[in-house]
């Protein structure tokens, strides 16, 4: 059954702004959606669904001057380059993803204009009922998600993140093949709950990183084997933005020569909420190193969220994105309790878990 277009005549709910970020960060409860994504048929629905559904609320939100972005996001002094330029690049991936969930069949969208036609639609009388719950609150998550990004790329690159790579050589998820996504951990080693979900990671037989930070793993100094068949990666020797920290290069250092003890480098860098600088990427350079972004985040920190909210978060943006790197944390229990669900998805629809050893 082909996915119709979804069309309500729907307000833009407003944002709240925070000096730090919005009130409340995108989710959506997934029993909404009406159907059952058990196959990979019914994960291509849903997923040209929340498709369209971004592309109905970027093209019905202004963003084409200083004045409008300075208005969307609450900041006094924005990129508005940085914002054009992720305009473009999501305009591509979203309708490159529309391509992929709707077969490229002739009924898909060619270009982006025809991608906002169909986001439009024009069957709104015909709308079954069960349909306009989630199609309301859809579009309540995509404009605070839309919020979120356009923020962190009116930041950029005064405030480095996740939104955009500073060198061709980094990784942010965008790279892997349609249908592919790969679990990573930061914050760790946790002393309880590492192991637990190293443990279940083995029993779906998933192969995830773990961005370790180099003086958590001196104090718990895990056993030799404790990463087994996971991925060792750094993630600085303590939790602060290396972007301006004076020790940055020491941190790297100390780091690495922790790891060491695991498993062999070179290793993957995450830097603390994104930020980095050229003179880091250079460092890791001359030790093969490079930089691990990610383009889906679960947010599972967030105490403003339940556990339930976390996974229906992570899997509208898989639905959106159809792959990527997924960010949780291996010191908070929603990482081990969101991964049946999630394995759920990936495995009933055909999707794949990335083995970070091949990565």
């Amino acid at each position: 059954m082909k996915l119709r277009s979804l069309m309500v005549c729907l307000l833009i709910f407003p944002v709240t702004l925070l000096a730090a970020g919005p009130e409340k960060v995108a989710t959506l409860d997934r029993d909404l959606w009406p159907y059952a994504i058990d196959t990979r048929a019914q994960f291509d629905k849903a997923s040209n669904a929340e498709i369209q559904m971004q592309t109905r609320v970027i093209s019905t939100t202004s963003l084409l001057t200083e004045a409008d972005i300075k208005a969307f996001t609450g900041l006094k002094t924005v990129n508005v380059t940085g914002v054009k330029e992720w305009l473009a690049r999501t305009q591509t991936r979203l309708l490159e993803n529309h391509q992929h969930a709707c077969g490229n069949g002739p009924k898909c969208a060619r270009n982006w204009r025809e991608l906002q036609q169909l986001s439009k639609g024009n069957l709104e009388h015909d709308l079954e009922a069960r349909w306009k719950n989630w199609a309301q609150q859809s579009q309540k998550f995509h404009q605070r998600y839309l919020y979120e990004q356009v923020r962190l790329a009116a930041l950029f690159p005064r405030i480095t993140s996740e939104i955009e790579r500073l060198s061709s050589q980094e990784v942010n998820g965008f790279e892997l093949k349609d249908g592919d996504f790969l679990l990573t951990y930061d914050d760790g080693p946790s002393p309880h709950r590492t192991a637990p979900l190293i443990r279940a990671l083995k029993k779906y037989d998933i192969h995830a990183f773990f961005f370790v930070l180099g003086e958590s793993l001196d104090r718990i100094k895990p056993a030799a084997d404790a990463y087994q068949d996971q991925c060792l990666a750094s993630h600085g020797y303590q939790h602060q933005s290396h972007a301006k920290w004076p020790d940055w290069q020491q941190s790297l250092a100390d780091t690495r020569a922790e790891l060491a003890a695991y498993q062999p480098g070179p290793y993957w860098f995450r830097p603390p909420y994104g930020q980095r600088h050229q003179a880091l990427l250079t460092d890791l350079q001359h030790h093969n190193e490079t930089v691990m972004l990610w383009n889906i985040d679960s947010q599972d920190w967030n105490k403003k969220l339940s556990e339930q909210q976390v996974a229906d978060r992570v899997i509208t943006l898989m639905l959106l994105w159809r792959r990527g790197i997924i960010l949780y944390h291996d010191i908070h229990s929603r990482a081990q309790n969101n991964l049946p669900m999630l394995n759920g998805l990936v495995t009933q629809s055909d999707r794949r878990w990335v083995d970070c050893r091949h990565f």
